[in-house]
């Protein structure tokens, strides 16, 4: 009997054992992915995940403040409009500051509530200041004073069971100094201040406010129709005194004041039926400039868009058409030598017409380590003098122009390790702008020229983590351009009218011009290192980048020439910098940042050099 009931134990153990096998099979564990900080460091956007190239689904952000810019850095392509609106911020107070060597500093402050999961506000101010001189080429130091701001308001309400209501409002200020580089070609001396185009005493005042509203879906969950209404306004406004000498040799300055406003609205929808899908969108944008301002722009966007998804292979193929109709200030290169000649007013190039971009988003993913992608894109870019102030913010307020239009596309590979210690991006791509933007000095102001760029680009990033805690990042781009023939080939300029600037006065002596510029860099490489203990994260970053020429006009009030241009190199960016930081409670760290440790002459932006060593310490809180 014993033995029986032995026997049936085995059978009855086994068979559960058999049928518990067979049930972990077929268990599927599932988990709704929610983006999360690892570390509170403020966002200083929110955060679009966008990027249909993105490694791996995490948020990336730097930390503030604000990282330095160029229109050099731009990306060859705009992301995919697979991205989410609303993100779910975590509820914090974060709290930053600092100073440094030369005198700056640091302010950061984002304060988040989230009511449930639907509900949240919050504010985020932010402070960056740099007050200190820069040597220019001649030895001699001038003001390169700086100081932004910018504070944003902004909330979510949910309604009904699946859409949100949300705004946004945001004020800036920033306040610069015309501090570049200026040397007389051929040794000459000249005073600083006798510079047509500049006013060393004066700065640039720039100032906007806007907001934004929508509401509507996330477009996360395609299986319902997803809509979104989003509407937004703005105002942007400039001011300098003095800003340039009316006519030679009579010492009188005219001021300049101009605004911008904006206004606009966008409908998104989207519905998947089962593995096909369709996506609309419909927007449409309008600027106009005020008081010394001339400018207009109006740009109407409709984009349809045919979806396939099957899990492996996503597509989303379609066209944008956008119609514009645009009155710039400034025509394409003959402004600067209006405004070489002390007026303040010039109204130059319009623009109108209906153009097609087409739009596309490949992805094949079957789980293993190669995916490849194919994308292609373009639009409408606008030259407004808020947008050109955000690619160099010491571009001239005088001058915007007529919109560009820009085609991308680039072929790659991506993939990652399933542990992530490996993950990458290679791919080759082409950009072709019609109306590109080029280095150009009018004294020390930064005034563009403008003509065609097609472009060639091989890219490849790197993001190696071979321990827990060390995370290794190599970002590198090779260009080729080719530029349009009016810049390359560019003499100077010549007065037209003898009765307003007499013949002996002309401005076309050219000095060191030698053919075949540099105008845009050819390669750049970024290395990024970092360490994050328990306690303490260290950290190193090089970058470098290619040198490139650029044009510079260096006009004299006291000279029987008006002028003299010249070519000069911008030399190559060897950037060193190293980052720690100690967490001295649970709440409180401290950190310690160093930039340019090789003390190089580079520019940030043309012509404008940063300054040498330089260092920021500082506190960190969170609550």
């Amino acid at each position: 009997m014993k033995k029986s009931l032995v026997i049936l134990s085995m059978l009855l153990i086994s068979v559960a054992t058999v049928e518990a096998q067979e049930l972990e099979k077929e268990v599927v564990v599932t988990k709704e992915y929610t983006p999360t900080l690892d570390t509170p460091d403020k966002l200083s956007i929110t955060p679009r995940m966008e990027d249909t190239v993105a490694l791996r689904p995490e948020v990336e952000y730097s930390i503030s403040p604000v990282s330095w810019t160029t229109h050099f850095e731009q990306r060859p392509i705009t992301a995919a409009n697979t991205y989410v609106w609303n993100y779910r911020r975590q509820p914090m107070l974060y709290v930053k500051a600092g100073a440094g060597y030369p005198l700056n500093s640091t302010a950061d402050l984002l304060f988040s509530h989230t009511d449930g999961t639907r509900n949240s506000f919050g504010v985020d101010l932010s402070h960056r200041g740099q007050w200190c001189d820069v040597k220019d080429l001649a030895g001699v130091k001038r003001n390169a004073d700086y100081s932004d701001s910018r504070v944003t308001l902004f909330g979510e309400l949910g309604v009904g069971k699946r859409m949100k209501a949300g705004a946004e409002i945001t004020a800036d200020h920033d306040l610069r100094y015309y501090y570049g580089d200026l040397l007389a070609p051929q040794g000459e001396q000249f005073a600083f201040e006798n510079v047509a185009g500049l006013s060393a005493k004066n700065p640039l005042n720039g100032f906007g406010a806007g907001a934004r509203i929508w509401i509507g879906d996330d477009f996360s969950d395609l299986s319902h129709l997803n809509l979104r209404v989003a509407i937004n306004g703005g105002y942007y406004g400039s001011k300098v005194k003095q800003m340039f000498v009316k006519r030679f040799g009579e010492g009188e300055a005219s001021n300049f004041e101009a605004g911008l406003v904006s206004a606009g609205a966008e409908v998104e929808l989207a519905k998947m039926f089962s593995q096909h899908g369709a996506r609309l969108i419909v927007g449409y944008d309008f600027k106009s400039g005020t008081q010394q301002s001339d400018y207009r722009n109006s740009i109407l966007k409709v984009a349809p868009r045919y979806i396939f998804n099957n899990g492996a292979l996503r597509i989303e193929a379609g066209v944008s058409i956008e119609a514009d109709h645009c009155t710039s200030n400034s025509a394409v290169n003959g402004a600067q030598g209006h405004y070489a000649l002390g007026y303040s007013f010039y109204t130059g190039e319009k623009s109108k017409g209906v153009h097609v971009f087409p739009y596309l988003r490949l992805t094949f993913n079957d789980g293993g380590l190669f995916t490849p992608f194919v994308e292609a894109d373009g639009g409408l870019q606008s030259y407004d003098q808020q947008s050109l102030a955000v690619l160099n913010p010491y571009t001239a307020p005088v001058f915007d122009a007529p919109n560009a239009s820009i085609y991308t596309a680039r072929l790659g590979l991506m993939g990652s390790t399933r542990t992530n210690v490996l993950t990458y991006s290679v791919w080759a791509g082409a950009e072709i702008n019609n109306r590109a933007l080029y280095p150009f000095m009018l004294g020390s102001y930064y005034f563009p020229m403008i003509d065609k760029l097609v472009r060639i680009n091989f890219a490849g990033e790197l993001t190696v983590r071979p321990v827990r805690g060390l995370e290794v990042a190599l970002d590198a781009r090779y260009h080729i351009n080719k530029i349009g023939e009016k810049i390359d080939n560019f003499k100077g300029f010549a007065a037209e009218n003898e009765e307003v600037v007499p013949a002996n006065s002309l401005y076309q002596n050219l000095v060191e011009y030698n053919g075949g510029r540099r105008p845009l860099p050819a390669f750049d490489v970024d290395l990024k290192a970092r360490y994050t203990g328990a306690k303490f994260m260290v950290g190193a970053k090089f970058g470098v980048t290619d040198a490139y020429d650029c044009l510079q006009l260096a006009s004299f009030a006291d000279s029987e020439m008006v002028g003299y241009f010249f070519e000069r190199e911008c030399p190559m960016r060897l950037d060193l910098g190293v980052e720690a930081e100690y967490r001295v409670g649970k709440r409180v760290s401290v950190w310690a940042e160093v930039n340019n440790l090789l003390n190089r002459r580079h520019y940030i932006y043309p012509l404008y050099p940063s300054v040498g060593v330089n260092g920021t310490v500082g506190v960190k809180l969170v609550f």
